[in-house]
């Protein structure tokens, strides 16, 4: 008979193999919205600074670079966020966007949410624009 084995692949990111284009790619839209250092540590939720400065050159250099799986969930956030944002406006508008206060959010901009420093923060973010963007 036929043995028919499973695939064993998952959905979870791989750190390694993800970690250095995530991080590049979270890094250019950081500097798109004019995110601070201090911003961007606390969306990815890293405390600290030596780590994400290593974790930067790494990345920037092209070399693997192995970063948490919470990490790369919460970039995996901001870039719905943002595909979100250049569907629905337009990637130029996406930056004021963030920076904006938004009744959705009690008046607070996403970016206030977003930095609040949990990964639901984040996933709240997206799941508004998603609702957005599919009506």
């Amino acid at each position: 008979g036929c043995v028919y084995l499973m695939p064993t692949a998952t959905l979870q990111p791989d750190p390694m193999r993800h970690g250095g284009p995530a991080l590049r790619v979270f890094l250019n839209i950081a500097r798109h919205w004019c995110l601070t250092e201090d911003e961007q540590m606390r969306v990815l939720g890293v405390g600290d600074r030596a780590l994400f400065e290593e974790w930067k050159a790494r990345a920037r250099s092209h070399e693997a670079t192995a970063i948490q799986v919470e990490v790369l969930l919460r970039i995996g956030s901001v870039l719905s966020i943002y595909g979100s944002l250049v569907t629905l406006l337009s990637h130029e508008r996406s930056s004021d966007w963030i920076h904006a206060p938004n009744s959705a959010f009690a008046g607070k901009s996403a970016l206030d949410v977003i930095t609040g420093g949990q990964l639901e923060d984040l996933d709240r973010v997206a799941r508004y624009l998603l609702a957005q963007v599919h009506g």
